[in-house]
């Protein structure tokens, strides 16, 4: 599989999800819990998604931007992470363990 036609987005966990979104300045961050989940605490940039909102994002983001998405505890984002690349995205990401995984390494950093 190239990296330009992949096939499917990759689970990354949450060390590797941080160190990414440090590294590339243009990655889409996306949060695909509930609203008021979010509210309460989210990644720093990150976006809340809900499906009603794909269509905007996948017109307003460029096919080989990194998008990173996670949920609560990386179910919901695996499913999220499909329907980028099923629009041609060629970097996407699912962050194993969600936001708790996130939380907990940014909480021992």
């Amino acid at each position: 599989m190239s990296l330009a036609e992949p096939t499917t987005y990759q689970r990354i966990p949450a060390a590797q999800a941080l160190a990414l979104i440090a590294v590339e300045a243009d990655a889409a961050v996306f949060d695909v819990r509930d609203a008021a989940s979010y509210q309460r605490g989210h990644l720093p940039g990150a976006a809340h998604l809900a499906e009603d909102r794909l269509p905007g994002w996948f017109r307003r983001l460029a096919k080989e931007q990194p998008v990173i998405i996670y949920c609560y505890h990386g179910n919901a984002s695996q499913t999220f992470a499909q329907m980028f690349i099923d629009f041609r995205f060629r970097r996407v990401f699912s962050v194993d363990g969600g936001y708790e995984a996130l939380a907990a390494v940014m909480a021992a950093a």
